[in-house]
């Protein structure tokens, strides 16, 4: 059976079992909040009792990643977003992760969580999201569908913000696979977007599974390698080869890896976050991937989080 706790500093939390899978989500910006495999996490899980750490499991719209310095052009029309990373001055992933969304739906092996943007600084559209979190046999499947209310097309991304994990305590002693042939580097301290280059010859380059050691990432891939069925995966393994895996479709062609350095030590390369992506960083900025959604327009991601 299905579950809900309410008064949690995240909102709602929904709690999902089936086929060996236990999942808990917030409904604050949808977020996912842990994922276990016959006991065994999958993602680098957070109380739910205190505040969600660096965008766990966050749902990222209608834009992923960095806008640089908030600016952007639509349709002629230069606008200005609240910057919300500071430190680096940047809007940062979209404007639906601090967002309580309301639960439409839940049940054993399905939650549905939905949401309005509307108007604001900015960001002048009104969108409605619906984000399906569905356990399968395989792991646990995220869609979300993005309909456009409003009258006049609007700039349109998704993202999601989940860590990946696998047996042991970091990032460090774990083994990477990730079929992309290009990364996007960045300038400086703000992680300014630069140009797109093939990863052969250079420490990013994990098109053949090795380990990832003490190596920094927080960059978008791309030109991703699809099989027949038109799927590609990241897969994070320990020195057995368990871990996790995350699946998805051409529908998002980058994926931000980032190996979470951070100055805490609970949260300190003790995940990988692997995030597809419909755009790449500064997309807004670039025009680069960005979708246009039209006034009725409906636009679906999914991606399937499960073992390795």
């Amino acid at each position: 059976m299905s579950e809900a706790q309410v008064g949690s500093v995240n909102g709602q939390i929904i709690k999902l079992a089936a086929h060996g899978f236990n999942v808990e989500i917030a409904s604050l910006g949808a977020s996912l909040v842990s994922l276990q495999y016959q006991g065994r996490d999958l993602v680098r899980s957070f109380d739910p009792q205190f505040p969600r750490p660096v965008f766990s499991g966050a749902i990222l719209a209608p834009w992923p990643n960095r806008i640089t310095d908030g600016r952007y052009t639509w349709d002629g029309e230069a606008r200005q977003l609240p910057i919300t990373e500071v430190d680096r001055s940047h809007a940062l992933h979209g404007l639906v992760v601090d967002t309580e969304f309301t639960v439409d739906q839940h049940s054993a092996e399905f939650a549905e969580f939905r949401t309005t943007i509307t108007p604001s600084e900015g960001y002048p559209h009104h969108l409605q999201l619906v984000i399906g979190y569905g356990l399968e046999a395989d792991g646990l499947r995220t869609t979300a569908t993005a309909t456009n209310l409003a009258d006049a097309p609007a700039p349109f991304g998704w993202g999601s913000h989940a860590y990946l994990v696998a047996p042991g305590e970091q990032v460090n002693n774990w083994t990477l696979s990730l079929p992309a042939h290009k990364i996007q580097l960045t300038e400086g301290e703000r992680l300014l977007p630069k140009e797109v280059i093939e990863v052969a010859g250079t420490e990013f380059d994990f098109r053949t599974p090795r380990e990832l050691g003490t190596t920094f990432i927080d960059h978008a891939y791309t030109a991703l390698e699809f099989d027949g069925q038109h799927l590609t995966r990241a897969v994070l393994t320990d020195e057995h080869g368990v871990g996790s895996q995350i699946i998805w479709d051409a529908t998002c062609p980058w994926v931000q890896i980032h190996t979470a350095d951070r100055n805490e030590p609970e949260l300190d390369r003790t995940g990988l976050a692997v995030e597809p992506m419909t755009c790449p960083p500064g997309a807004f900025n670039s025009g680069e991937d960005v979708i246009r959604l039209e006034p009725a327009a409906i636009h679906q991601a999914s991606w399937l989080i499960g073992p390795a």
